[in-house]
């Protein structure tokens, strides 16, 4: 049975200086007129594209314009809030919450995957990145996706599992300098110990109760 959860931890690990990995989708490449279908609206890919980018203040701004409609964007500000010293340890508890509807559309799975993975619950990141995968038609989705399941492959010591999405990236084409290093990690594990972030997120991982939904 896991430990019971340290949410003290969570909250000390949540300015975790993670970089998050994939293609940027672009905010005028998608949008849907119906609100959590499909892709996602462009409220959630603005707050998406600014997330990937730690644009955490700009993110606040938006919020303090237009009221949020998407659960996910709502997580979004409060992770940004915390970032800047504008919310307590009560944000980590709202990011958590809800978990199972707040994946209403593919960009609000992805962005809540690149939430869960910040605060280092790796097990509910993948479920959100597997979510994201398996309803999507976007190449550019798709490939973000089969990413972070990677990473929460290499953190979770499933080395074989990393390699069989590895070897999908590199069918469909996805080679590059972040494909080379990660399959240099799934091919020796020994030198996830050294990496900044990776063994980090491990040793978290480990501390925390982390379930596929809370």
């Amino acid at each position: 049975m896991k430990r019971t959860r340290n949410y003290h931890l969570m909250a000390a690990t949540a300015l975790l200086a993670f970089t998050i990995v994939g293609s940027l989708i672009a905010c005028t490449s998608h949008s849907t007129d119906a609100a959590g279908s499909g892709v996602g609206t462009d409220e959630e890919l603005r707050y998406d594209a600014l997330q990937i980018k730690g644009q955490w203040a700009d993110i606040v701004d938006e919020a303090a314009k237009h009221p949020i409609q998407s659960q996910a964007c709502h997580k979004v500000l409060r992770l940004a809030q915390y970032r800047l010293g504008q919310a307590g340890n009560e944000a980590i508890m709202d990011c958590l919450s809800n978990s199972r509807d707040v994946l209403s559309s593919e960009t609000a799975a992805l962005m809540m995957s690149d939430v869960y993975i910040q605060l280092s619950m790796v097990n509910m990141s993948q479920r959100a990145a597997f979510e994201a995968l398996v309803t999507t038609n976007s190449p550019e989705t798709r490939t973000r996706a089969l990413q972070r399941l990677t990473e929460t492959a290499l953190i979770t010591s499933q080395y074989e599992v990393a390699r069989k999405y590895i070897a999908i990236l590199e069918e469909e084409g996805r080679v590059s300098k972040w494909l080379k290093d990660i399959k240099s990690l799934a091919e020796h594990p020994e030198r996830i110990d050294q990496h900044p972030v990776y063994h980090q997120l491990r040793q978290n991982h480990e501390k925390v109760e982390d379930q596929f939904f809370l």
